[in-house]
């Protein structure tokens, strides 16, 4: 199927979608209020107008019906893909970002489109009582005209509802951002007050060690999962409690705690306290802001990781900090959000594959180390192609928004350095201290990943020199579009100069100029100007100024 045909199909199916709702909502709501209603903005005229018991009811439904089609059409919109018939719509499986603002757009859109449509589908079929009765009724006729018009209005209220969810980017530096697939916590959203984010100046004066959480809390909850193995057994406990997991201490099988949220002081302090955790790495736990370190101790080593995240939404990098603590048979790692790249390592251990079960807890350690720097080449991976796009748009069309989107991808550059850089300094101090927590084999799957760290940074750099360059070269493309309006400009002026001489000089005011009273004089003078005229833009293009 043709793209563009496949693409007016999904919006006609999501389009007819919406009004098939959007009738069932205005015919309930006139059943229960034996009012007749509309569902668009003419219920809110009608109100205004009466200034009884029914105007208010009337203005009251409007407010009420906007908001219940229009979360009807943003909740269509987030599910789309399973609404569209023609699944290989670019982005289709990509649920849209939406603002407020955009709430407000599309329900005052919608509303008004279905105005329209009353009124026009009314021009055709009169005396009926609502949109479909008037399709059907003009169908028995003969007459087909407002089943066109249905469907034309689907197909541009299914590109309207799309088009506006779908392109908030610039609304959204101005709003509040939420999910679509949060619509049905909006009123908590709404009523939430925002929290202050606690920063590095909040622990001046504090003792050392003290328990503060530095940075954006990412979870509401803290949950613990837990996974405790040998070579031929394996037990794992989702949300498994902090006494479950303090029963694991005494075992002498490798156990992986994951602690999926650093904010809670309590439980870093009750695992610090259970595994003889330093206070001062209890409280580098919480602090997600310092930038990755490790520091080796006779019974256990600790370590600090930045994992990013590539948003889809925003095109922005998400720096998670990852904390480890490495003894002989426990592993704890510290995260912020749930979403990882750790699944395929879960797998591993279930399923037994590989050496990972018959191994202790330092090449555990390896393994989600290298899963932590082999995230960077999925998000260098989208930047480069970020860079591949922007290139080709700066050769065709550079814009203002080409800058800005050089600017970000600049500043994103600079974040994902800052991060890389110092796990090169972790993972060769890891590889190179005889500890005895690390064994021999294990370094030299630990040199592997320092390799990787550094294929990571010269692929960094050499993409900042990329977007450097890109730059330069927005530069150069603006000052040639400059070039070439000034020298459009230029012939302009070079062509009527000696044709605005010509008319200044028979626009003089003395009293006897011969030429004004030949006969034909005045086409003679044109036909001079138009002489000129063809004859300087012969020269230009000789000399390739024009038309090249």
């Amino acid at each position: 199927m043709n793209n563009t045909l496949g693409v007016i199909i999904n919006r006609l199916s999501i389009g007819f979608l919406f009004a098939i709702l959007y009738q069932v909502v205005v015919a309930t709501a006139t059943y229960v209020l034996s009012i007749p209603l509309t569902g668009n903005i003419s219920d809110l005229f009608l109100g205004i107008k009466k200034a009884d018991s029914e105007g208010i009811l009337l203005i009251s439904w409007w407010v009420i019906s906007t908001v219940i089609i229009t979360i009807i059409s943003l909740i269509i919109v987030k599910h789309k893909q399973y609404f569209s018939i023609y699944k290989n719509e670019k982005h289709i499986e990509i649920p849209p970002k939406i603002s407020l603002i955009t709430i407000i757009v599309v329900g005052s859109v919608i509303s008004f489109m279905f105005f329209l449509m009353d009124s026009v589908i009314g021009l055709f079929a009169t005396n009926t009582a609502s949109d479909v009765q008037a399709i059907y009724e003009s169908a028995l006729t003969g007459n087909f005209v407002p089943l066109y018009l249905s469907i034309l209005f689907s197909i541009l209220t299914g590109f309207i509802i799309v088009g506006v969810s779908a392109k908030t980017s610039s609304v959204s530096k101005i709003t509040k951002d939420f999910r679509v697939d949060n619509i049905h916590h909006l009123s908590r959203l709404l009523s939430k007050k925002n929290s202050k984010r606690a920063t590095m100046t909040d622990t001046i004066g504090l003792r050392p060690g003290a328990l503060v959480h530095i940075g954006e809390k990412k979870v509401e909850n803290v949950r613990i999962d837990l996974i405790e193995y040998d070579e031929k057994n394996i037990t794992e406990i989702k949300d498994a409690s902090i006494e479950n997991c303090l029963e694991s201490k005494n075992k002498l099988n490798v156990s992986w705690i994951n602690i999926i949220g650093v904010h809670d002081p309590h439980t870093i302090e009750k695992f610090g306290n259970a595994f003889g955790v330093h206070p001062l790495h209890q409280a580098n736990i919480m602090n997600t802001e310092l930038r990755p370190s490790i520091e080796f101790y006779e019974d256990y080593i600790f370590l600090m990781l930045k994992m990013p995240h590539f948003n889809e939404q925003t095109g922005k990098i998400e720096l998670e900090q990852i904390s480890f603590f490495i003894s002989e048979h426990h592993l704890l790692t510290f995260q912020e959000i749930e979403a990882d790249f750790f699944d395929q390592i879960r797998k591993r251990l279930r399923e037994n594959v590989g050496r990972i079960r018959k191994s202790e807890t330092d090449y555990l350690g390896y393994v989600l180390l290298d899963a932590i720097i082999d995230s960077y080449f999925l998000v260098l991976e989208k930047i480069s192609d970020i860079s591949e796009n922007l290139e080709d748009e700066l050769m065709v069309n550079p814009t203002p928004k080409t800058l800005h989107t050089l600017q970000f991808l600049k500043r994103q550059m600079i974040l994902l350095r800052k991060s890389i850089w110092p796990a090169r300094e972790v993972l060769d101090n890891l590889q190179r201290n005889q500890t005895p927590l690390i064994h021999d084999e294990t370094k030299t799957y630990l040199r592997d990943v320092y390799n990787h760290v550094i294929q990571v940074i010269d692929t960094t750099e050499g993409l900042r020199d990329v977007v450097g360059s890109l730059l330069d070269t927005y530069l150069s493309s603006l000052s040639n579009k400059m070039n070439e309006v000034m020298k459009t400009l230029t012939v302009i002026a070079s062509i009527f100069i000696p044709i605005t001489f010509i008319a200044g000089v028979y626009g003089t005011n003395f009293d006897y100029i011969p030429e004004l009273s030949w006969s034909g004089s005045y086409f003679v003078m044109i036909g001079v100007m138009a002489t000129i005229v063809i004859i300087m833009l012969g020269w230009f293009k000789k000399r390739k100024w024009i038309f090249t």
